[in-house]
């Protein structure tokens, strides 16, 4: 069949979880009409799976997971899953087609400077983890790419969450040796380039 023929019905199932903890590793008390800061663990874990219901048209062209970069990159007519990896390029740790399986693992250590309603800011330490594989035969949750790096994000009413991050990857990724070591990463909002 031709992929006119083969996708004129585009049918997959897709499967997300998500899992995320906030745990406080101080436990200070404002004192006198002054805000308390404390420092805060988040964790989180994530797994994404995309497969078809029929073999003989095989898996959807839409709806693949993209791994690397900020996670605001580009615009598609695929609909593609566009998954931040910070440290890493855009778009850089799949192929050019997507992939139908990802894992991505990520600790950031948080301290509030402000928790002013009208302008909350926190610093934080990140490191991260994530893989995109083709197949399920070759799915390992613990052979991944790594990164760390810091960051900032501001809250502002009007805007919503933006992000300032600088991540350093720890790991060569052999479909692209010249790489920078460490890039800087802008976001807008809580939930794009997440899993």
């Amino acid at each position: 069949m031709s992929d006119k023929e083969r996708f004129k019905f585009v049918e997959y199932h897709k499967y997300k979880a998500t899992a995320t903890v906030f745990t406080p590793i101080t436990n200070k008390r404002g004192v006198d009409g002054k805000e308390a800061r404390n420092l805060i663990l988040r964790t989180s874990v994530g797994f994404g799976f995309l497969a078809s219901y029929n073999k003989t048209v095989g898996e959807s062209p839409f709806e693949r997971f993209y791994l690397g970069g900020s996670g605001l990159t580009g615009y598609s007519l695929n609909n593609r899953e566009i998954i931040a990896l910070r440290g890493y390029d855009d778009q850089s740790l799949s192929p050019s087609t997507g992939s139908l399986l990802i894992a991505k693992y990520t600790a950031e250590l948080r301290f509030p400077v402000t928790t002013n309603p009208q302008a909350t800011i926190y610093m934080l330490a990140f490191t991260e983890g994530g893989k995109t594989w083709q197949k399920s035969k070759d799915f390992n949750p613990f052979n991944v790419y790594r990164s760390a790096g810091v960051g900032v994000r501001v809250f502002l009413p009007m805007f919503g969450l933006l992000g300032f991050d600088y991540g350093w990857r720890l790991d060569n990724v052999p479909s692209n040796p010249g790489m920078q070591k460490g890039q800087f990463h802008f976001t807008i909002g809580a939930s794009i380039g997440e899993l």
